[in-house]
């Protein structure tokens, strides 16, 4: 009799903590629709001030349906739509190259930001189309022009992709209460940039030119951020001196930060010393300003480890620098055993800040190969590329610059076509760290204790759920299986909403927006 008792016990323990395991989160979907075009992404996420949302969603037509614009759907908190509005962007005949450069919303206006090329004036004008979300009666409030000999190349990067040669791009602030635009200039001699400051109701808080003296193919742009408060600029640049060239060892480059506000500019020089680092991203925080990524000690494709460096956010003056070599337990997360070796083809994926300020900072393995496809007919055929998405990389870096955790996370995806469905969307909640993918087979068991996630396609797509804890260890969920579900996930396109992350799902025109909140 004991010991029947006892295996109930253990058994109900047991329960107990496999219940403990699982990762907390709930999902919502709303209705299967479709649309006229076939492609469409979300761009924004906005909550309503009511327990729903307004997702604003860019589409672009095909072959066979042509078009560009944008939807805008409010839904209540169950994700049941209660309004919709389609907004297709025209020109005038005069109106040619229209590009939009990023969607920001200021309380119930939302605003459009485009920059096209008016053929009549010869100029290139960058332009607001605001409305009200409650009625969607867009007016256009133009910001900014400039004439077309100032122009260096027309090319766009949108929606928070900074540019490093040329066009035009739109960078927001990570409270959405500012956004900078940023045109390259033409200029012979000298790397130059025009730069608009912008808060979220459209007021101009400055603008400023920002010249180095130094031919445009020796100054490779790396990022530009807008500070929380909306009133700074900082740029950080990699820079190819004559002086560098002379360096014996480590990379032929030095990094520089300039600080940029309504009344000033500031500039810091810095580089890796012996080490070579290939980029560097900006985090900015109150107290200080960081400048962190991967390191090599061979080359700018391998990589070591990572590097830190922290500013004062005013003055600029380097507080630390710090080159952390990746775990023993990273190395056998890789290959099984502790092992030294150098990774390449990492590529940056999101910074993410914890509650405590921590720095979690996450890349993807991403390669191209290409292969010759013979058609079989006099010698003809094709080059095919493939799309190599592999092991995630993340790790945890204190306020000290040090690495208190890293974690490599096996996975195999490739693609030639579409890489929405592959790759991953990442966020964090408290101190966990969160990786949203899709596998379309079981996960696989390697040695040592390891697993892999496999390949996925649109036919079979399973949503899964990563946890990374504060103590570096992590578990995984299966979120939705894709015999439950009518399409697959975009995956690696979830935008972030307060606790939630949300998905477009896409099978043909049929689509479906998912909410996972954590």
């Amino acid at each position: 009799m004991k010991k029947i008792i006892t295996c109930i016990v253990f058994a109900l323990l047991s329960h107990v903590a496999l219940q403990a395991q699982e990762i907390p989160f709930k999902i919502k979907t709303s209705d299967v629709f479709k649309d006229e075009y076939k492609h469409s992404s979300i761009v924004l996420v906005e909550d309503d001030g009511n327990g729903g949302v307004v997702i604003v969603r860019s589409y672009q037509g095909g072959i066979f349906s042509s078009g560009i614009g944008y939807y805008f759907e409010h839904y209540d908190a169950n994700l049941k739509l209660i309004k919709e509005y389609e907004y297709e962007l025209t020109h005038s005949n005069v109106e040619k190259q229209s590009s939009v450069l990023g969607v920001i919303m200021d309380g119930d206006k939302v605003n459009i930001i485009d920059f096209l090329y008016n053929k009549t004036d010869k100029a290139f004008i960058c332009s607001s189309l605001t409305a009200n979300i409650n009625d969607f009666d867009f007016s256009k409030t133009e910001l900014f022009r400039l004439n077309s000999e100032e122009i260096k190349q027309f090319s766009f990067f949108s929606l928070g992709s900074f540019d490093g040669d040329s066009g035009a791009s739109m960078i927001i602030n990570e409270d959405k209460t500012a956004f900078a635009i940023t045109i390259d200039i033409k200029d012979k001699t000298a790397e130059t940039h025009k730069l608009f400051l912008y808060d979220n109701k459209l007021n101009k808080k400055f603008d400023h030119t920002f010249k180095r003296e130094i031919k445009d193919r020796k100054f490779r742009f790396e990022n530009i951020d807008v500070s929380k408060d909306g009133n700074t600029l900082y740029l950080l640049g990699k820079v190819y001196t004559d002086e560098k060239k002379k360096k014996k060892d480590g990379g032929k480059y030095q990094y520089e930060l300039t600080r940029i506000t309504k009344d000033s500019e500031k500039t810091q020089v810095f580089d890796t010393n012996e080490s070579f680092a290939a980029s560097l991203k900006t985090i900015i925080f109150q107290d200080r300003l960081t400048c962190i990524g991967f390191y090599s000690e061979r080359n700018d494709n391998r990589f070591k480890g990572i590097c830190y460096f922290e500013l004062d956010p005013v003055s600029l003056d380097i507080r630390k620098s710090k080159f952390n070599p990746f775990t023993e337990q990273f190395m056998i997360d890789k290959y099984g055993k502790d092992k030294d070796k150098e990774l390449k083809n990492l590529s940056f994926r999101k910074i993410l800040i914890t509650p405590e300020n921590e720095i979690v900072f996450n890349a993807e393995e991403f390669y191209l190969t290409t292969t010759y496809v013979s058609n079989g007919m006099n010698g003809g055929g094709y080059t095919r590329t493939i799309y190599h998405y592999d092991d995630i990389v993340s790790a945890k870096i204190n306020h000290s610059g040090e690495i208190v955790w890293a974690r490599n996370i096996n996975k195999r995806q490739a693609t030639d076509g579409d890489d929405s469905y592959i790759s991953y969307t990442s966020t964090i909640k408290g101190n966990d760290t969160f990786f949203f993918i899709n596998t379309g087979e079981k996960v696989k068991k390697l040695s040592n204790d390891r697993i892999q996630f496999g390949q996925t396609s649109t036919k079979r797509s399973n949503l899964n759920i990563i946890r990374i804890k504060p103590t570096g260890d992590f578990d995984y969920q299966e979120i939705l299986d894709d015999k439950d579900t009518e399409v697959p996930f975009m995956v690696s396109n979830g935008v972030l909403s307060g606790e939630s992350v949300f998905f477009i799902g896409r099978k043909g025109k049929k689509k479906q927006i998912l909410k996972v909140t954590l």
